[in-house]
This record gives C-alpha cells, structure tokens and sequence, in this order.
C-alpha cells in the first residue's frame, strides 16, 4: 500500500492544453465557446433592464475559456439560446462589442499610467544612484547606505511595472481585442421550459 502511494504521489501527468484546445473547442481553424442560456435575458446583469451590461457570469465564463485559445485564432461566440428577432440578436452583439471595448479601454489606461510610474520611478532612481555615487563617501554610512536602499527598490519598482504588471495588461488587452473582433452567431433551440409547462397545462384540461 505505501508502495502504490509512493508510485502515485511521484507518477507524471501527461496533459496537453494544446491538445485540448484543439479537441474541444477548434473548428475549421477558428475556436468556439459555445454559451448556453435558457433565455436571452441571462446574457445581462439580473437588474439591468436597457440590457447594457454583461452578465458577470457570462463575461466570467468567455473570459476563461478564451484565456487559454491562441491567439491566433479567431474566436466565433456562439450563443444557444431560444428563438430570438433580429432587433434582439442586433442589441446583443453591440452588448458584447461595448463590454470588450470597454475593457480593451481600460487596459489601455492601466498601461499609460504604468509607463508614466515607470518613468518617474527610473528618473528617481537614477536622480539617487548618482548622487550615492557622487557624494556617497560624505553623506555618511547610514545615509549612505538609505540613498542606496531607495534607489535600488525605485529601479526594482520600475522593472516589475513593466515586465510583470505591464505585460499582464498587455496580454489581457491582446485577449480582450480577440474577443472584441470575434464573430457572434446564434443557434436557436426549443424552449424546452415553455414546452413542458404546455404538456402539463394539456394535461391538466
């Protein structure tokens, strides 16, 4: 027994995501997220009656799924849902266009205002290399080494800002604008709810 959880504990798992991606949700070069809803009314916020905002859920769940497609594919949404017009499915892909648009927005913003920290802080901390380096020997050890603390973690801030969190934005505005370009279709499927309350209301008579 402590030989088969030995075994267990140090076995390999062979997953590929690639692989998955393609099984799953590939198709003729273009990747599918297929969303479900019972009625057009779950694509937005519960309390949102101009039907304006994305569900959180939904958004939450187009958000994972397109996380982990190439970005070199396109994305086509394809929404399942009851039979809906014209005016309805027209509402909805701007819905979804201005969600992603604003989100594209937003990333945009988080990146200028991470390249003007970036700036001052490398401006800051050259400003106090220098003069460490200049008038170090008299200022004295412990101002000394404070001039030196200060300008190593005002260099340290500024190269997390631009290759972590700055290339975190950049990578979330490349996914946001694939989901912005994507193409949005509709597969109309009986309403299975409404169906079932009319065989019990014949039923009943």
């Amino acid at each position: 027994m402590a030989k088969r959880k030995a075994r267990r504990k140090n076995r390999k798992i062979k997953f590929s995501e690639q692989n998955y991606v393609e099984k799953n949700y590939l198709r003729y070069g273009k990747a599918i997220i297929p969303i479900k809803l019972d009625k057009i009314d779950d694509l937005y916020m519960k309390h949102d009656y101009k039907h304006m905002e994305l569900s959180d859920s939904v958004c939450d769940y187009i958000e994972e799924i397109a996380y982990i497609i190439p970005l070199q594919n396109d994305i086509v949404l394809e929404i399942h849902c009851p039979e809906i017009d014209e005016d309805t499915q027209k509402r909805a892909k701007k819905a979804i266009k201005n969600n992603y648009g604003m989100e594209i927005d937003d990333n945009d913003y988080d990146i200028r205002m991470a390249n003007r920290k970036s700036i001052i802080l490398a401006i800051v901390g050259i400003i106090l290399l220098i003069t460490e380096c200049l008038l170090g020997k008299y200022l004295g050890n412990v101002l000394s080494n404070f001039l030196c603390v200060v300008w190593w973690v005002a260099i340290w801030d500024m190269l997390e800002l631009q290759f972590f969190e700055n290339g975190q934005s950049k990578l979330q505005r490349l996914n946001n604008l694939q989901l912005y370009d994507s193409n949005i279709e509709f597969v109309f499927e009986e309403n299975t709810i409404d169906k079932a309350k009319e065989s019990e209301e014949s039923k009943s008579v």
